[in-house]
């Protein structure tokens, strides 16, 4: 292929991505909005302006626009990084701290185009701008493949094992290159199969919309805190379930019942989806469409954590157990550590253990 031709090939790529782009831009801003159509929104227009900047055309368009266009390009990383953490992670709630890598890499253009910094600092500017969100990539790739076996959503499983990894490799080998070229020089083959792979991905996020929206909405449990009164575990009123999709699914909800409020499996720590599967003797694939369309659980964690911080609050509101350990307390009812425990605990109370106890039995 000649030069000529894979430069018209890459602006026709360029300019299909764009079109998709803007549809997509249109789509999300109709109302009513919420704060996971903005991340989306916000992630698509970083990936428009990564489009320009890179473009032959770039050098020519003036400051006041190449710059804010830069901006955003360099934004890619960050805004995929919080895109994974709101898809892949049932517990992430939104802090001011998510602004601060947003803010840091905001900050890289604006560097490169004052007189502060000399050649040199400027080309350790760029090596660690690229560092940086490497690691923010790496850290989306990690959580990916820490809460893959507690997934109970079919689509979203699908997409850890691809999509996620995918995309988040191909922003990576991305980086790699720009590293590699720092002041351009890039191969035009690698500048066109660049523009496809973002091609088909805009192509593809436009097919899927509706469904990555509602697999990024919070699940009914994070909307509903757990009440911070003592639970009685065998009480029939511990946990809502709504009746199951198919009359097949009676008698397994029955046996999950019956091993969750009987028996107790919640107690035996780093409980997984296949050990209970086998317990009751269901196939792993039935057991967490099972938990997920009849209970309405998300995560199987957060399924066991609600047994688990009931039957804490038990202990933690008795009297006569007012000096034992809030370490025992959590090993007690299945934890392995006391991080994990408070952390589950107070996702669901929105109290801590201490404070939950002091609030149940004074403070004497």
């Amino acid at each position: 292929m000649t030069l000529a031709a894979e430069q018209t090939l890459d602006l026709l790529l360029r300019g299909a991505s764009l079109g998709l782009l803007s549809l997509l831009v249109l789509r999300l801003l109709q109302p009513p909005r919420n704060a996971n159509q903005l991340l989306c929104l916000s992630l698509l227009v970083c990936i428009a302006g990564y489009l320009l900047t890179s473009a032959v055309f770039d050098a020519d368009m003036p400051i006041l626009i190449r710059l804010p266009l830069i901006t955003l390009a360099t934004l890619v990383p960050v805004l995929f990084w919080l895109f994974g953490q709101k898809l892949f992670n049932d517990d992430m709630r939104w802090h001011w701290t998510h602004a601060l890598p947003v803010v840091m890499l905001a900050a890289v253009p604006l560097l490169f185009k004052s007189k502060l910094l000399d050649p040199a600092a400027r080309q350790w500017l760029d090596v660690l701008q690229h560092l940086f969100g490497g690691l923010l990539i790496a850290h989306v790739l990690w959580l990916i493949w820490r809460h893959q076996d507690a997934d109970l959503l079919l689509p979203r499983r699908r997409l850890r094992l691809w999509l996620g990894p995918g995309i988040g490799l191909y922003i990576l080998s991305i980086l790699a290159v720009e590293l590699s070229f720092p002041w351009g020089g890039v191969p035009a083959w690698l500048d066109t199969l660049n523009m496809l792979g973002i091609f088909l991905f805009t192509l593809w996020f436009s097919l899927r919309l509706d469904t990555l929206l509602d697999l990024l909405a919070s699940s009914p449990a994070s909307r509903n805190r757990v009440s911070p009164e003592p639970v009685a575990i065998n009480s029939s009123n511990t946990l809502t379930i709504s009746e199951a999709d198919e009359e097949s699914d009676q008698p397994a909800l029955l046996r999950l019942q019956q091993a969750m409020h009987k028996e107790r499996l919640w107690r035996r720590e780093s409980l997984s989806v296949a050990d209970l599967a086998r317990h009751i003797g269901l196939a792993e694939y039935r057991l967490r469409r099972l938990i997920n369309g009849a209970l309405g659980q998300r995560n199987f964690n957060s399924y066991l954590n609600q047994f688990r911080i009931a039957a804490a609050c038990e202990q933690l509101a008795d009297p006569d157990k007012r000096r034992l350990p809030i370490l025992s307390i959590a090993l007690n009812v299945g934890f392995a550590s006391i991080g994990p425990f408070n952390r589950a605990f107070k996702a669901q109370l929105d109290l801590t253990p201490s404070e939950f106890r002091r609030e149940k039995l004074g403070e004497s």
